[in-house]
């Protein structure tokens, strides 16, 4: 698993990018700075997708990503081996021009990525940086000011002190400008100085005020060659300028590039309970989130391949194995040692998962988004090989499948991330609404004369069956909504109260208007036929 901080990325980046290009997917995993507090704004079995849309819209608003996991896997279908390298990336927004974001930390957050070794020194000293697609368009606007560096210098000076130092190194550049001969080089140590449009800055500064002077950047420093000067001296430094300008919009862009060359790509993206994740991943680094769930669908579209969640595909693969395995929960750390070491093992089918440049680690390393993705793709392979080999009995174990034919046994969870308390968990980014009311009951007291419910004792009786929402409609009448639908629980309820399914509700109060307004219809014209008689 490699680190990648501003100090290697650029060098890491034609690697990663040529991986991404061959891969057969990639799958995800973010860090946060804050936690998922829906407090405020409650999930609740009633939600539309569009209202669970709005919630998850609002929670993600102010929440960053700080650090990024991406492990991509390339598939050998002949040897039935996937090959993964694996990626953290630390990232974080960085002052540049007049933009200057704000980032929400949560205590508790903090305190949690701590307890795993989170390595803020990385975060806040060796960031990636990024752009959204509206600081993008914004800067290349921008630049095209043939003063822009000069704007830049004054507004920069105001966030950072950097000046004195600046007038420290012209000191020495001059001193030596001032004996050396033309062509004679001088080098001039960065000392590791992680600021991308600092060292733009400098080399500008530099040319501004020496103006003769050839400058090659180089991870380590600045190599600086006097020159002479010519009648082509101006026409050269003004090109030096706009090479400049792109120099920096380019290091700003940073953890970007991927971005844009994964949405290029359209590569399958696989995450685990990853809702959030592809919020945050929409919001941060590409345009912020539309005001609606449809028009997120069509962003989706348009910017990323199929999104598979693991989430969703264990619901599957536990339905189908045998119901002797010992499978304690969904949590990604329980999937993967089911399927590694546990009961799931059995299933694996002699497929090969290979981590390339590094050993995976003895116990789990949860909670860092490099080694999270990875176990989020070890999941997504194994599970799509047992639901694939489960899906034809005829078929003989030990089969190479393409990958074409394992992505086409899981289309039924395409595009489908998981939410929780919902009727179906399942936050669907192509299907429009259809809001299942199947898991809906009218609840009353018993009896001819209508009696006021007991909201406390029918919660508590609610309580000992299962998870639920309720809703009052009258001091009589009670909505509840429940995570699933079995005959125990209408059972357990109709021996206190007189338990009816919503749609069945619905349809006798539509018939009672109905004949209301019938009633009411022929006693007007009942009413005017006798008028006309008189």
């Amino acid at each position: 698993m490699c680190e990648i901080t501003c100090e290697n990325f650029y060098s890491e980046l034609p690697v990663i990018e040529d991986a991404i290009r061959e891969c057969a997917f990639i799958s995800l995993d973010m860090e946060f700075s804050k936690l998922n507090d829906n407090a405020s704004k409650p999930f609740s079995l009633f939600d539309t997708t569009e209202e669970r849309y709005n919630k998850l819209h609002q929670i993600v608003s102010d929440i960053t990503c700080i650090q990024l996991g991406i492990a991509i896997y390339n598939y050998d279908a002949e040897n039935k081996t996937f090959k993964t390298s694996t990626y953290t990336f630390y990232t974080y927004p960085q002052t540049f021009y007049k933009s200057d974001s704000v980032v929400n930390f949560q205590t508790s957050c903090v305190e949690f990525l701590c307890k795993y070794n989170f390595d803020f020194n990385k975060l806040f000293h060796n960031r990636v940086p990024y752009l959204t697609d509206k600081e993008e368009l914004k800067i290349k606007s921008e630049m095209l000011d043939e003063l822009f560096f000069d704007k830049y210098f004054e507004t920069y000076i105001k966030f950072r002190s950097i000046e004195e130092e600046l007038m420290k190194i012209l000191k020495i550049v001059s001193q030596w400008y001032d004996t050396a001969n033309y062509g004679e080089q001088t080098f001039l140590e960065i000392n590791g100085c992680n600021d991308p449009a600092y060292i733009i800055l400098m080399q500008y500064y530099l040319l501004k005020k020496l103006k003769y002077i050839l400058i090659d950047e180089s991870q380590l420093g600045l190599n600086i060659t006097k020159i002479e000067g010519n009648s082509n001296s101006e026409a050269l430094n003004k090109k030096i300028y706009e090479n400049l300008k792109l120099s920096l919009l380019n290091k700003m862009m940073g953890i970007k590039y991927l971005m844009k060359l994964i949405s290029k790509l359209k590569k399958p993206i696989i995450g685990h309970n990853c809702a959030l994740d592809i919020l945050i991943l929409s919001n941060q680094f590409f345009t912020p989130l539309p005001e609606n769930f449809k028009d997120f669908q069509n962003f989706v579209s348009k910017n990323f391949g199929s999104i598979y969640d693991t989430k969703l595909l264990c619901k599957e693969v536990k339905r189908i194995v045998s119901k002797n395995d010992k499978w304690v929960g969904s949590s990604l750390s329980e999937i993967y040692s089911y399927l590694k070491d546990g009961d799931g093992e059995k299933y694996s089918d002699n497929t090969c998962i290979q981590l390339i440049g590094i050993e995976e680690p003895q116990d789990m390393k949860l909670h860092h988004a490099g080694w999270d993705a990875y176990y989020t793709g070890y999941c997504f392979v194994r599970m799509i090989h047992i639901i694939k080999s489960f899906s034809s009995k005829s078929e003989k174990t030990g089969m190479r499948y393409t990958l074409t034919e394992l992505l086409k046994s899981i289309e039924f969870s395409k595009n489908k991330l998981f939410t929780c308390r919902s009727i179906s968990n399942i936050l669907d980014l192509e299907a429009a609404d259809h809001h299942n009311q199947t898991n809906y009951l009218i609840i009353q007291n018993k009896g001819i004369l209508y009696k006021a419910l007991d909201l406390k004792k029918l919660k508590q009786d609610l309580n000992e069956i299962c998870s639920f929402d309720i809703k009052l409609l009258s001091n009589y009448t009670a909505l509840v909504a429940f995570p699933f639908m079995h005959s125990r629980i209408i059972y357990k309820l109709k021996a206190d109260y007189k338990v009816e399914n919503y749609s069945i509700y619905q349809r006798k109060k539509t018939n009672k208007q109905i004949i209301g307004l019938s009633l009411a219809i022929i006693t007007t014209c009942v009413t005017i036929l006798k008028y006309l008689r008189k």
